[in-house]
């Protein structure tokens, strides 16, 4: 009987936010998938050390909150 591998689900998208220096913006500069908070994590220090960021963050997709969708309308639409 053959054993079956493990298989690491990498479902969840993670949204990666920077800022390159203190008077400037935070701003949405990519995403990735992993499996969990710490592997998000060591994937956006690998990815994303080209730049001396002064701040850069990762939150999963699913903590976004969507004020204005694109599918029409706006703050104050009925």
């Amino acid at each position: 009987m053959q054993k079956r591998k493990k298989s690491i689900s990498y479902d969840t998208y993670y949204e990666v936010f920077a800022r390159l220096k203190p008077e400037h913006s935070l701003s949405h500069i990519g995403c990735l998938t992993a499996p969990n908070e710490e592997m998000a994590t060591a994937q956006t220090r690998l990815m994303y050390s080209e730049k001396p960021w002064v701040e850069l963050c990762v939150m999963p997709r699913s903590a976004i909150i969507t004020i204005i969708s694109g599918s029409g309308g706006g703050i104050g639409a009925v």
